[in-house]
């Protein structure tokens, strides 16, 4: 097999959530870039914006299909719901989690003081970042089984792995909450037993993707680029060599494993 065939995804069947979000969009490029069909899951897909991201992928890779479905992560039903959606397809090759409650600074009781965060957010983070990823997996097995190459990516965090350094926050309305840290640790270890348990027809690994720079405020990103290595935050297409990676067959002896993209952050 030549490297470029173990690196193409031609043929296959990737399903993507939060796939109209930042990070996602560019996942979903890099899975287009090497030929595989994408079924785009979001809860707000008719927005201008995704609509049009969904326009030129099919204009751009005429030659792929590309579907798109609503679904909102928090609400159980809509997740039952999912599975009809997706009764036409007979098997899913590639299953990325992607999506995650990450709430805004003005979100009441969860970017705030540890004494200030409290259960109504913490339940509603981990619902939507990882109990939706277990309810899910389990509503995908039968076609992701039917897959004679099937690859699961968690989507995690460096705070899934590492204490948050709160010198970075100082001076910011910026915070770290608990329950954003504890889903993403939980997601690490979901996907080190789901891989002893799907194994040996389906491959699960996590990345943990450090700060991605979306015009934090200066004096976050100065005291966290200080921190790392490469001395910069990262951009989205700094995770397209990973997820093409861990997609395809150029993988195919790993499993089980959490991947740090991090600059050196934690180093």
């Amino acid at each position: 097999m030549t490297i470029l065939k173990i690196f193409s995804l031609k043929n296959k069947l990737s399903l993507v959530t939060g796939a109209y979000g930042y990070l996602g969009k560019q996942i979903c490029k890099t899975l287009a870039d090497a030929g595989s069909n994408i079924i785009l899951i979001e809860k707000g897909i008719e927005t201008n914006s995704s609509k049009l991201f969904l326009k030129n992928l099919k204009k751009k890779y005429r030659n792929q299909k590309f579907y798109s479905y609503s679904c909102n992560l928090a609400s159980s039903l809509e997740r039952k719901n999912l599975r009809f959606k997706l009764k036409k397809f007979n098997k899913i090759d590639i299953f990325i989690n992607n999506a995650a409650f990450t709430g805004k600074e003005t979100t009441k009781g969860y970017v705030e003081k540890f004494e200030k965060q409290n259960l109504k957010m913490w339940a509603e983070c981990l619902e939507v970042s990882l109990t939706a990823i277990f309810d899910l997996t389990q509503i995908l097995l039968p076609k992701l089984r039917k897959s004679k190459t099937c690859s699961i990516i968690n989507i995690s965090s460096i705070y899934g792995v590492y204490g948050p350094d709160w010198s970075i926050y100082q001076g910011t309305k910026m915070a770290n909450p608990a329950s954003y840290a504890a889903a993403k640790a939980g997601l690490i270890q979901f996907t080190k037993w789901l891989s002893k348990t799907v194994g040996p027809s389906i491959r699960v690994n996590s990345i943990s993707p450090g700060g991605i720079y979306r015009k934090q405020p200066r004096k976050f990103v100065n005291a966290y680029v200080k921190k790392t290595s490469l001395k910069r935050m990262a951009k989205e297409s700094d995770f397209d060599g990973i997820i093409l990676l861990l997609a395809s067959d150029a993988s195919n002896y790993i499993t089980g494993q959490n991947i740090i993209v991090d600059g050196g952050w934690g180093v």
